[in-house]
């Protein structure tokens, strides 16, 4: 299997991707510019470099699917996958690079709005919601859904611009964080249990999943997480084995589903067809992506377990992400835990890489630098 894996926006949550696939026995080449995160690691075989120019990193792109010289090719992060989504190329060209083979559901790849469309045209819980552009929306805001709402820009990535409004007047106070005319997502918020997925599938099946409940966030409660316990939830296995066959997902998926409280369904609330940083440290669980992958290659079976006797409830932190959070917060306590907790802390070090541990410590020498200079300049 040779995948090749393509990049746009510098991303550090890539740099153990190419690990994964080469341990399931992948040929992997990455395609990005020379700054990217694909390159701090020892686990691909050749790099392309991607041209600056959009309409020429396009072309590159075609050209590798014309060629067939890749059986995989994986689209890494939201840009990418939205300029393909809306590119010149056609049905045999696009089945072949988006992340989905049921092109009729195209709307859901980073678009909020489209994922909350398709799981109302499917009958898949998911809040309600309405759109804003202008100030002209605020009575359809008032009388078409239940307060608390939520707004998320269609497009977007890490909690931008997101705040919850208990009523019509809270949110009438924060408009001034949302752009105009860009159709705005207010959605309801359902009070629950967040539950986060990470999952693989392969031309629509589900090979394996990891579940997980947050307990750090990076800034906000919105942003990345740093920090999570994972746990054991087979209530999910059927919601995303329907979900895999429906849209025909190969690939790496990060998902969130809330659990309503008050009735306990599992709502639907965001979808991102690309790999993240967790996705490494299914390992850790006894839900390794990279064995459910060479399996699955090697003998066309999946080796998911219907009976999860042996999963293995863990809390897992992201060195880099985590670390880096520290010091920006100024959590002294959570950066001694990394350096005198080695029993738990340590195995997620990726010391497995010199080279990914070379650039992670430049990033973190960086970010000490910076303290030190500002504590002097203050």
């Amino acid at each position: 299997m040779r995948v090749l894996i393509v990049c746009l926006e510098n991303w550090d949550t890539l740099s153990e991707i190419p690990f994964i696939l080469k341990s399931a026995g992948c040929a992997v080449d990455v395609f990005c510019s020379k700054d990217s995160w694909l390159l701090s690691n020892s686990f691909y075989d050749k790099w392309i470099e991607r041209k600056n120019q959009q309409i020429e990193y396009i072309n590159q792109v075609e050209e590798f699917v014309n060629t067939g010289d890749y059986d995989w090719i994986i689209l890494a992060d939201d840009v990418i996958i939205k300029q393909i989504n809306e590119s010149h190329f056609n049905e045999h060209q696009l089945a072949r690079l988006l992340p989905i083979s049921n092109l009729n559901y195209r709307s859901i790849l980073s678009s909020k709005i489209g994922l909350s469309n398709f799981c109302f045209e499917n009958k898949i819980a998911s809040p309600a919601y309405v759109l804003y552009n202008n100030s002209n929306d605020l009575d359809n805001i008032q009388s078409k859904i239940r307060f608390p709402v939520i707004n998320k820009i269609d497009f977007s990535w890490g909690g931008a611009n997101m705040f919850v409004s208990n009523d019509i007047e809270s949110f009438k106070s924060n408009l001034h964080l949302l752009p105009l005319n860009q159709n705005t997502m207010v959605q309801e918020f359902i009070i629950g249990e967040e539950v986060p997925v990470e999952a693989l599938f392969y031309k629509g099946e589900l090979l394996e999943y990891i579940t997980s409940k947050i307990l750090v966030f990076d800034k906000g409660p919105f942003s990345l997480s740093t920090k999570r316990l994972y746990y054991d939830n087979p209530d999910l296995k059927p919601l995303l084995k329907a979900l895999g066959k429906k849209l025909g997902i190969t690939g790496f998926a990060n998902m969130a589903y809330i659990k309503e409280s008050s009735s306990g369904v599992y709502n639907l609330i965001e979808i991102d067809l690309r790999p993240n940083s967790w996705m490494a440290y299914g390992k850790f669980c006894n839900r390794d992506f990279s064995k459910a992958l060479k399996q699955f290659f090697n003998a066309h079976t999946v080796s998911l377990n219907e009976s999860n006797n042996d999963f293995q409830s863990i809390e897992i932190s992201l060195f880099f992400k985590d670390v880096r959070r520290g010091f920006w917060q100024n959590d002294l306590k959570s950066i001694l835990k990394w350096i005198f907790n080695f029993k738990h802390y340590w195995q997620f070090i990726p010391l497995y890489d010199l080279k990914l541990m070379k650039r992670i410590m430049k990033e973190l020498g960086k970010i000490i630098q910076r303290k030190i200079t500002n504590l002097f300049n203050h």
